[in-house]
């Protein structure tokens, strides 16, 4: 750990810092209004308004700690005093050697992040700082920063307002209670458009936002009333009624759409907040406008996009009635008759007609084939998945009973590895290995007896299982477009199918939050991974 210098005016400093007479002051609600605001702005977990004694750091203000101070020689604010030009930034304090073995980064508050903006007076001493800390690495934005450093100011100049307020409270303590609420409104002067109106309606401060939009400068606009800004009109239908809530002591807001000189038509949300005393008496309103427009765009857009989608579900549910029902009926009278032509009239045919009727029934059989796939598939996109316990090694015996006749047909073998144990839907997961597991069975190089291993694995919070085969492999300019719907790199008379085996495949890896990814080569064999996240509810013995 490396200890900050002392400051070339260190004694003046102090000195001043002891002229304020604020060291181990009372909280206050306007220095405590400072800090949330720069928490809110930084979105950190702590915000502090330090002030850097001889020994010691002490907090005017803090949020998210419970110990007023520190000792002098561990505060990170002690070297944000030496440059009272800009801020200070640590964005991991483990990685910065004067701050790594620092009790409080090895300790409470555990300091990962810090931001501080010098504390400095009008005459050039910087007395402490506002600054912003979080338990992990992160960084600001020059936006966050400057509105750091604007809030720093705000401290000083508060400090030695407070100061001034402490001596001439006696003969002016309204005056000053007033001059002290405004200084807190100005505290979120980055903020939004925002302004500062007394009990009538009158505009006592207004930020560069503000200004911005409305087009005009402070001078026209301080001492004007709200009415006259925004028109008869607006102020007695919409402002007034919350305007007098404000006044009431309570918060409100409301949403409307304004014309605004300098930014055009805008949707804001504006917020009316009553401003209180020292007693707790209401003062005045603080009114914040928040510029929704884009917000209330993209909800729109969004609004489109869901009733697009719901268009579209209802033109699939009608497609997939379809499929069920239209398509299936003389589809089924095309097979069945087909059938009865073949066990009662073949041998009645010529030798042309037989063939011609065996085409028949090949290509029945094939669009019945497509048809149970194609429906299949579409009907994946309306399935709830329940996630619970499913034991692969279990999974996989059962699809190595559905394909049974296929493997007995051509001499193949399928070995598994250890398996895990995953959440998800058991019925869709026996579907989709199935599907990789005959998609490799089927896709075998000629002359060659198929050969396929099923094993797992674990990486990075995935189960990864692995279908290997030796079959006849796929091109890598074609390994995305197996996957796509009805793609086919094979002439059918060699290898059956439909072309949405591996479609419904990823479908279901999707709707588990995983994925299938493939890896091959013409002529050596191809390797399909299915990655599904991993639970970490399962123990280690899920490996069996």
């Amino acid at each position: 750990m490396l200890t900050a210098p002392l400051p070339p005016n260190e004694e003046q400093r102090l000195a001043r810092l002891q002229g304020l007479g604020v060291l181990d002051t009372l909280p206050e609600k306007a220095f405590d209004d400072i800090s949330a605001l720069a928490q809110a702005i930084c979105g950190t977990s702590i915000a502090l308004i330090t002030l850097v004694d001889r020994d010691r750091q002490w907090f005017k203000s803090r949020i998210g700690v419970d110990i007023s101070e520190t000792p002098r020689e561990v505060a990170f604010c002690a070297h944000t005093i030496l440059n009272r030009e800009q801020p200070m930034v640590v964005p991991d304090a483990l990685l910065d050697e004067r701050f790594h073995d620092n009790a409080l980064v090895a300790g409470d508050p555990k300091i990962r992040f810090y931001a501080g903006a010098p504390i400095v007076t009008h005459d050039g001493y910087a007395l402490g700082s506002l600054c912003v800390i979080d338990q992990q690495p992160r960084d600001l934005s020059p936006e966050q920063l400057n509105a750091l450093s604007r809030l720093s100011d705000l401290v000083a100049t508060l400090l030695e307002h407070e100061r001034t307020r402490r001596q001439e409270s006696a003969r002016d303590a309204a005056a000053t209670e007033r001059e002290q609420e405004q200084l807190t409104a100005m505290a979120v002067a980055g903020l939004d458009l925002l302004v500062y109106l007394d009990p009538n309606g009158v505009y006592k401060h207004v930020n560069d936002t503000f200004l911005d939009y409305w087009a005009c400068t402070r001078a026209q606009v301080i001492g004007n009333t709200l009415r006259d800004q925004v028109g008869e009109s607006v102020f007695q239908e919409v402002i007034r009624p919350k305007l007098e809530l404000a006044l009431a002591g309570q918060t409100c807001s409301y949403e409307r759409i304004s014309e605004f000189p300098g930014r055009g038509r805008r949707h804001v949300k504006v917020d009316l907040m009553p401003a209180r005393g020292a007693q707790g008496n209401i003062i005045g309103v603080v009114m914040r406008a928040q510029d929704v427009e884009e917000i209330r765009q993209r909800e729109l857009h969004l609004s489109d996009t869901v009733a697009l989608l719901e268009q579209k579900t209802r033109q699939q549910e009608r497609f997939i009635h379809m499929l069920s029902h239209d398509l299936r009926e003389p589809l089924n009278a095309i097979n069945n008759f087909s059938s009865l032509l073949e066990s009662d009239h073949l041998h009645n045919l010529p030798t042309e007609g037989q063939q011609y009727l065996g085409f028949v029934r090949a290509g029945g059989t094939r669009m019945q084939t497509l048809l149970d796939d194609l429906l299949h598939f579409m009907q994946l996109d309306r399935f709830a998945v329940t996630r619970e316990p499913v034991n692969l090694a279990v999974v996989l015996e059962r699809v190595l009973e559905q394909l049974g006749p296929l493997m007995e047909a051509s001499g193949a073998s399928v070995e598994l590895g250890t398996l895990p144990v995953v959440q998800g839907e058991e019925v869709l997961l026996q579907d989709l290995l199935y599907q990789l597991v005959k998609n490799s069975l089927q896709y075998t190089r000629a002359g060659t007896e198929p050969r396929v291993r099923v094993s797992a694995e674990r990486e990075a919070g995935f189960d990864l299982i692995h279908v290997d085969d030796n079959g006849i492999g796929i091109a890598s300019h074609h390994q995305e477009t197996v996957f796509g719907m009805l793609k086919r790199l094979q002439l059918r008379r060699h290898h059956p199918g439909s072309g949405l085996g591996l479609s419904i495949a990823r479908r279901i890896a999707v709707l588990h939050g995983g994925s299938i990814a493939l890896v091959s080569e013409l002529g050596r064999g191809s390797r399909f991974t299915l990655r599904l996240p991993r639970t970490d509810a399962l123990p280690a013995e899920s490996f069996k």
